[in-house]
């Protein structure tokens, strides 16, 4: 992930703690600015994925992306 502040090529996880039962939350902070941004990992279940045939995984149309 890209830091949203300093464009930093990535953000370091500083703390994990299980959401729900099906979530993970994590906090993750940029090393160069100090910016900190929350994120919610989730599983999907399997009918919300395909495989294509370059077994590249694609969400199918009918699930909405969080943000």
């Amino acid at each position: 992930m890209r830091c949203a502040r300093c464009d930093y090529q990535r953000l370091d996880v500083s703390r994990t703690c299980q959401d729900t039962a099906e979530s993970v939350l994590r906090e993750r902070k940029c090393p160069a600015c100090g910016y900190k941004v929350f994120t919610v990992e989730v599983e999907l279940p399997t009918a919300a994925v395909r495989y294509s045939f370059r077994d590249k995984l694609k969400r199918l149309s009918g699930f909405l992306r969080v943000n």
